[in-house]
């Protein structure tokens, strides 16, 4: 039986609370801890995903003879033939005398995405309905099928390349516009990474509401396009990164809030975090995760299994 790659979006809203650090790291520890085979996807044209795996002048040749996801969403907004495995960068994780971590791929970004489709609205135009009734549902389905057109790309380019894959993992920009939307309704779920604090609670609550507002609008279009099996994702859990540790145990005040963040979404957050270390620097600016990354303050990080015990936990989640 052919078995088709499971499909999570990390997202959040804000900048800075390790959305790209826990794609990075699950996706490599699935990988060099579990055997797993995975495609890492890169849709925020700040690219910092793509620069925690490949060196600048690597990436710039990459793009000139292959193209980046930016490329392969004009093919798709020009109706050319995707090609997607063209835009698949072969096991580039560790470089140098560091050993490399197999079968993780990367579709590349790059700053060219930037308003390619990235408004909430999306960028198709209304189709006008004549008088009779007939042209009215012609008219309805035409704009339904538009809109489903609009947030479809990700989906259709991971058709081609699904079957080579146990996992892809979509780092998204923080926001829901038009390629976040793509990565929603091409995901299985969607992953929520945040840092234990006063507003980390409402901005989840204000995401997972608006998620739902879309999952509607996608599933109300797919009724009248009369198109099947096309969804939003649910949540699939929420990551804590970055909490802080008093001696040997977490601040009161984060306790407090994962307590409360658990409280408000129960079931949905993992049992296992990041904590505030240096050695997750030290690892990107070597481009390796951080068990592969030799310095002290990161060997000293690796100890802790925080990013090996999350991925044990995406895989009983997420099997």
């Amino acid at each position: 039986m052919l078995v088709m790659a499971k499909v999570i979006s990390f997202i959040n809203y804000k900048g800075g609370v390790g959305k790209t650090t826990t794609t990075y790291h699950v996706g490599c520890s699935l990988a060099d801890h579990h055997g797993k085979r995975v495609l890492l996807v890169d849709i925020d044209p700040q690219t910092n995903l793509t620069f925690l795996a490949v060196e600048y002048g690597d990436w710039e040749r990459f793009k000139r003879n292959n193209g980046t996801i930016a490329t392969l969403y004009s093919r798709y907004q020009q109706g050319l033939p995707l090609q997607t495995q063209r835009y698949i960068w072969k096991d580039r994780i560790g470089y140098g005398r560091f050993r490399k971590v197999e079968n993780v791929d990367i579709i590349p970004c790059d700053l060219e995405l930037l308003g390619l489709g990235q408004d909430l609205g999306g960028s198709t135009q209304a189709i006008q309905s004549g008088s009779g009734p007939f042209d009215a549902l012609k008219a309805l389905r035409d704009n339904a099928q538009l809109y489903l057109r609009a947030r479809l790309f990700l989906k259709e380019a991971f058709s081609e390349i699904q079957d080579l894959y146990d996992y892809i993992l979509i780092d998204c920009p923080p926001n829901l516009y038009m390629m976040t939307q793509n990565a929603l309704v091409a995901s299985d779920w969607y992953v929520v990474t945040t840092i234990p604090e006063f507003l980390s609670r409402i901005g989840i609550e204000i995401l997972d509401k608006t998620v739902r507002s879309i999952q509607g609008q996608v599933r109300e279009a797919a009724r009248n396009a009369g198109f099947a099996g096309v969804d939003v994702a649910e949540m699939g859990g929420i990551v804590s990164v970055k909490v802080r540790i008093g001696g040997t145990r977490i601040t009161d005040q984060h306790e407090e809030w994962i307590t409360t963040l658990d409280g408000a979404f129960p079931g949905k957050c993992f049992d296992d975090y990041t904590t505030e270390l240096i050695g997750y620097s030290e690892a990107a600016q070597l481009r390796l995760p951080l068990w592969l990354a030799n310095t002290p303050n990161a060997r000293r990080a690796a100890r802790k299994s925080e990013y090996e015990n999350i991925t044990n936990e995406f895989l009983r989640r997420f099997p």
